[in-house]
Order: C-alpha cells, then structure tokens, then sequence
C-alpha cells in the first residue's frame, strides 16, 4: 500500500475512533442528565404526597427527556411509592393515557417546556368552577399575572384529537392552564420551576376560596381588597425572570426534604431510590 494511502486510512481510523469516543461520552452524558432528571422527577411526587396535591394513583408529573420524549407517572403507584426507577417513558401504548394526551399536548406546542405538573387539589379546582377563574389577590399571585389560560372540560382525556384543542388554549406564553371542573396544569423549564409554581398556584387558590368565603358571611365581594394592578405587574417580573423565579430558591431546601421523607419509606430503604 502507497504511504499516502496508508495516511488517509490512518488518518479514518483516527477520526472514526474519536467519533466513537465523543458518542460513547454523549451517551454516558445523557445517561447521568436523565437519572438526574429522574430524581427530581421522583422528589417532585413524594413532595406532592406530602404537601397532599396527589389523589390516589391520579394525576401526573412529567419532564422532556428528548424532543417530544417524555417521563411520566406510571398510573400504577401511589404518590410515595414513585422512585425514579418506576417512571415511564410516556407513549400511546402506556396505560396512563390521561397523561399522555394533556402532557403530549403541552410538550409538541411548547418546545420552551421542560416540565409539567398536573393535580386536582380541592382549591385549584373550586377556582376552576368560579366563572370569574383565579384573581390576582396575593403577593403570590403576582406570578400568574397574565399567565393563566383557561381550558372547558371534555370528559376524561382519552382523545388524541383533543391535544389541539388543549395546545390552543394554552397558548404560546402562558405558565398555568386551569382545565375547568377538571384541575390545573402547571410548567416549568425544569421539575422544579414547576413543581414549585404549582406549590404557589395552590396558595394563592386557598387564599381566594377562603377570602371569598369570609367576604360572603360577612357582607359581599366588597370587603376583599384589590391590590393596585401596576404594583402587580411589576411583582410578575420578581417571578417570573428574577430572583424570585420559582424553584430558584427553595428546590434545593425541598429536594433534602424529600430525602428525608423518602428515607423514611420500606421501598425507599430497599435502595429503590437515594438523592445524591
């Protein structure tokens, strides 16, 4: 063989050894995102059992894996029983399909999601069953302002047809969708911007259920006070870009409370799950 012809092997082999190397630590890269990804993904459901958002084996909580690629509540496990381990990769064929459809939905019309939350508390759903939706009332609040899309409910959502019809509702730019007589749905960039919008979402709907309520056996809607509408615009930046920007601050804080609350749990001690 020719010198020159046994450079420009050399030369392939080389390269296609270096490809070889960049795609091994590619993998080995996406592989450590994803079990970071899935325990967040799992802290996230045993907080939400804790703070009581879950119902049973119902609801769900997602994070994009890769493209429209998603992991998803399985629908098998109670909420405390969720290690990273038992989330799925969501597809048609998995049998929580209530989750596929809303979260499908989301994740193919809004590429700026990372992640969902989704739970019927018993505040978040009044508020979906008052004409007049979420009022900006709280501190709060402030980080809903102009950021909360309304979705009519269509039964159980087993219908891919109705992931237009979701996606459409919720628009390019909202944070928050309030699926009426249903629940709400909450997104993030990541689990914890989520997860911890929700958390606020469910404040601010206790606190208007219990104003309203208060207000009613004591003289009407007169008695709450509005806060002044430029001061609330102005807050909405703090939440959503600034140092107050959901998760930001209180992640870190909830993941060593999940921790604590997962070691406490027979599956959990079965080494099912440990956050580094």
């Amino acid at each position: 063989m020719k010198q020159g012809n046994v450079s420009l092997l050399t030369a392939a082999i080389t390269v296609a050894a270096a490809t070889c190397l960049a795609y091994r630590l590619l993998r080995k890269r996406r592989r450590g995102e994803e079990r970071l990804l899935r325990q967040d993904l799992a802290a996230a459901h045993t907080l939400s059992h804790h703070f009581g958002f879950d119902e049973l084996v119902w609801n769900h909580i997602s994070a994009r894996l890769d493209g429209e690629k998603f992991l998803i509540t399985s629908g098998s496990h109670h909420f405390d029983e969720v290690t990273p381990d038992s989330l799925v990769v969501s597809s048609p064929a998995n049998a929580n399909i209530t989750g596929d459809v809303i979260h499908r939905a989301i994740y193919e019309a809004r590429p700026d999601v990372g992640a969902i939350v989704h739970h019927h508390t018993t505040a978040t759903v009044a508020v979906g069953l008052l004409k007049g939706g979420l009022q900006i009332l709280t501190q709060d609040g402030a980080a809903f302002h102009e950021r909360v899309a309304y979705y009519e409910w269509e039964g159980v959502s087993t219908d891919y047809d109705e992931k237009q019809r979701i996606a459409a509702a919720f628009g390019p730019s909202a944070n928050t969708l309030i699926m009426r007589n249903h629940g709400v749905v909450t997104v993030g960039k990541t689990v914890a911007e989520a997860w911890v919008r929700h958390f606020y979402l469910d404040r601010c709907c206790r606190a208007q259920v219990a104003a309203l309520s208060a207000a009613a056996s004591g003289g009407g809607a007169d008695g709450i006070v509005q806060p002044d509408a430029k001061t609330v615009a102005g807050d909405a930046e703090n939440y959503n870009s600034g140092c107050f920007a959901h998760g930001r601050k209180e992640w870190a804080a909830l993941l060593r409370l999940a921790d604590r609350l997962q070691a406490a749990h027979p599956a959990h001690r079965r080494g099912w799950f440990t956050i580094s």
